[in-house]
């Protein structure tokens, strides 16, 4: 009976230890495909599903006449799952010799651990990546991608503007245009085979990417190429610190060229070095600086068209001039009567100074603001300044300021608005909003850019008169000595500029900023030209560095555009 019993507790126990594991066994298939169902299938479909990204092409670039300055080519980036990596040193000493890396290297790729990919090589040619294929491996793949080339070169590298390695637009008309020329990526979710090969005829799902769209600008290739080299020429030739040069095409805004020194390269392989990034900014929209005597045009076509002053308005240069608490003087002393016209042509602060007291701080304020001075131009480039600009009805403002921003002193501009104002002064008083966007294509339209009229500075026959006093200055002959601006054969008008710069002490640096802002052909002007040369170390002034730029740079835009040699051209002609 004993036994019995014995025997039938030992077959409940034996029972209730089957029962109780069946049940944790119920309880753990449970748990497993009904609570933990969504989290076992994604790893399920992750171990036999990919989804794959399909990157757009990002859109091309062109010059004005359809000249590709950036566009997006095809390759095939190698990536790698470290995770599922058992020996990397393996599979980097296979890799090595098709790569052309050492196995080092790649090891050291392969042997963080992470799920996300781990990129081994970027843009393999399409022989390299076949002999990749060829190699059989399981544990790397490749990813469709595209890289940025550029078929002239470097040439307006800061207009185009730096491509991210994520295909992001980081700066310059990329960065502007991004939502084009970016495009929208697509997608690939397709069940995969042990080597990670597409299983034929298997469900899949496909989103087709969208290519970006392209952007046609104004810049001319040849004019850009031709305002490069020569502005390197200059830079390296009077030992200067940099440059910029702004050619734009008066009757419509339309930028033809815009250069900087220095600038970027986009094959500099240290191209995201943070010792690089000053040199991503456009200069010709982001940097201001006191013009000096360039700004006079500015002066003189207030005073003509207020009639304060007119070109044969006579004065007595008593070598120095005397107002708001302060005194003006010339670096060239020239005694007795001069005339507004003489004032251009001797580069006189005095003379400036004169017709700008003359009109009144309301009236020659009036009329910087209406040139664009002290506010954006608008134009298509991050990181436009509006520049430094203090009136009589802002802080900070002392009457000597009237007679100083006259000749371009205490007064800070931007190339692009320095440019976009002679344009307005020269081109019958019209201001143009300048452009550099001609044309945008995408898959759902096309947008044509087309000249902005913004506002009549000066009237017709003040611009002119105006042209005339340039034209003249230019023209003339002291001495012996020719203009270094004159182009032979050509009748063209401009100004120099020598701009000191100003420090914490004043204006006592003999550091400079030489410039010379022209156009031509003076009868009917088909470009305005800004040339800024900064710190030159050969020479300071504007007419032996900056003039000499202008002419060879313009002798060439004459015979590209098919510009004929002028005719006789009355000098002062409207005056």
């Amino acid at each position: 009976m004993h036994e019995l019993e014995e025997r039938r507790w030992r077959f409940y126990t034996l029972f209730t230890v089957i029962a109780v594991f069946i049940l944790i066994l119920i309880f753990r298939l449970f748990y497993l495909q009904v609570i933990q169902n969504s989290y076992y299938s994604s790893l399920a479909k992750k171990e036999h599903w990919r989804e794959e990204t399909i990157p757009a092409q990002r859109g091309t670039i062109y010059d004005t006449n359809g000249h590709v300055l950036a566009t997006s080519v095809g390759f095939e980036s190698l990536y790698a799952i470290t995770n599922q990596i058992a020996r990397p040193e393996k599979l980097a000493r296979a890799l090595s010799p098709v790569l052309g890396e050492s196995e080092t290297e790649i090891a050291a790729k392969l042997a963080t651990k992470q799920n996300a990919p781990t990129l081994v090589k970027a843009y393999l040619p399409e022989e390299q990546a076949d002999a990749v294929r060829k190699l059989n491996l399981w544990d790397v793949y490749f990813q469709p991608e595209f890289k940025r080339m550029y078929p002239e070169g470097s040439i307006a590298a800061q207009v185009l503007g730096i491509v991210g390695l994520e295909s992001q637009g980081l700066t310059g008309i990329e960065a502007r245009y991004n939502d084009v020329l970016a495009g929208k990526p697509g997608s690939l979710l397709a069940e995969r085979d042990a080597t990670d090969d597409e299983i034929a005829l298997s469900a899949s799902t496909y989103s087709q990417p969208h290519n970006g769209g392209s952007i046609t600008l104004t810049i001319d290739r040849y004019i850009q190429k031709l305002v490069e080299q020569e502005l390197e020429k200059a830079v390296g030739q009077y030992k200067a610190a940099g440059g910029t040069i702004v050619v734009m095409e008066p009757r419509t805004g339309a930028i033809l060229a815009m250069a900087n020194r220095p600038t970027i390269d986009f094959n500099d392989p240290n191209l995201f070095a943070a010792s690089r990034t000053p040199m991503y900014k456009n200069a010709a929209v982001s940097d201001a600086w006191e013009p000096g005597s360039i700004f006079k045009i500015i002066t003189m076509a207030a005073g003509l068209d207020t009639k304060a002053v007119t070109p044969d308005t006579s004065f007595n240069n008593t070598g120095s001039f005397a107002y708001g608490g302060g005194v003006v003087r010339n670096v060239i002393t020239r005694l007795g009567p001069e005339t507004m016209t003489q004032t251009l042509q001797r580069s006189s602060n005095i003379g400036a100074a004169f017709a700008s007291t003359r009109m009144g701080a309301d009236a020659f304020y009036r009329y910087v603001e209406a040139f664009g001075f002290g506010q954006p131009t608008g134009i298509e480039l991050q990181g436009e300044s509006p520049g430094i600009l203090r009136t009589n009805k802002t802080g900070n403002w002392y009457p000597f300021d009237l007679a100083t921003n006259a000749f371009g002193q205490g007064i800070s501009v931007t190339p692009i608005q320095m440019v976009t104002a002679v344009s307005a002064a020269i081109n019958g008083g019209i201001l143009m909003k300048p452009y550099v966007v001609k044309e945008v294509v995408t898959e759902k339209e096309r947008r044509e850019y087309h000249p902005t009229v913004i506002r009549q500075v000066i009237s017709p026959q003040t611009s002119k008169t105006l042209g005339g006093m340039l034209v003249s200055v230019v023209e003339l002959v002291e001495g012996g000595q020719v203009r270094l601006a004159k182009v032979p054969g050509y009748h063209v008008g401009g100004k120099t500029g020598t701009a000191e710069i100003p420090t914490k002490e004043g204006y006592g640096s003999s550091a400079t900023i030489a410039s010379f802002v022209g156009f031509g052909p003076a009868d009917d002007p088909r470009f305005v030209m800004l040339v800024k040369i900064d710190r030159p170390e050969a020479s300071p002034w504007g007419e032996t560095v900056a003039s000499p730029v202008f002419r060879a740079i313009a002798e060439q835009l004459f015979t590209y555009m098919k510009v004929p040699p002028a005719r006789a051209v009355t000098q002062n002609q409207g005056g």
